[in-house]
């Protein structure tokens, strides 16, 4: 199931139409954290949440196209580029931070340091 969603994308990290999951995963999934949030948070909090939570991710997805696909000139963004391509072409058991490497050092999934990094 995880490569159906995932792993395609792993194997094929070019193609702009396997970047995000599909609208008949990811509305059903939507509708899960939804109710997942409401059961934790309670009914008055969990609209401004799960809108937080949405534009959260939109973030996310927006910026992992954008690493694939734009040719950047910023410094900042072409070092994201190169952590996330790290993850695509050398070792996909690290640097799972998209949008942020803060993830990958709090979880300690961070690259092993090397002469060509």
């Amino acid at each position: 199931m995880h490569f159906i969603f995932h792993g395609v994308h792993h194997d094929y990290p070019s193609d702009s139409k396997r970047l995000v999951m599909v609208p008949t995963v990811s509305i059903p999934l939507s509708a899960l954290f939804f109710y997942l949030f409401k059961l934790a948070i309670g009914p008055v909090l969990v609209a401004p949440f799960f809108m937080g939570f949405l534009a959260g991710y939109l973030f996310y997805d927006m910026v992992h196209y954008a690493i694939h696909h734009y040719n950047f000139k910023s410094k900042f963004w072409l070092n994201l580029k190169h952590h996330h391509m790290l993850h695509h072409y050398k070792d996909m058991d690290h640097g799972y931070g998209v949008s942020s490497k803060i993830w990958d050092y709090i979880f300690r999934s961070d690259f092993k340091k090397s002469a060509d990094q």
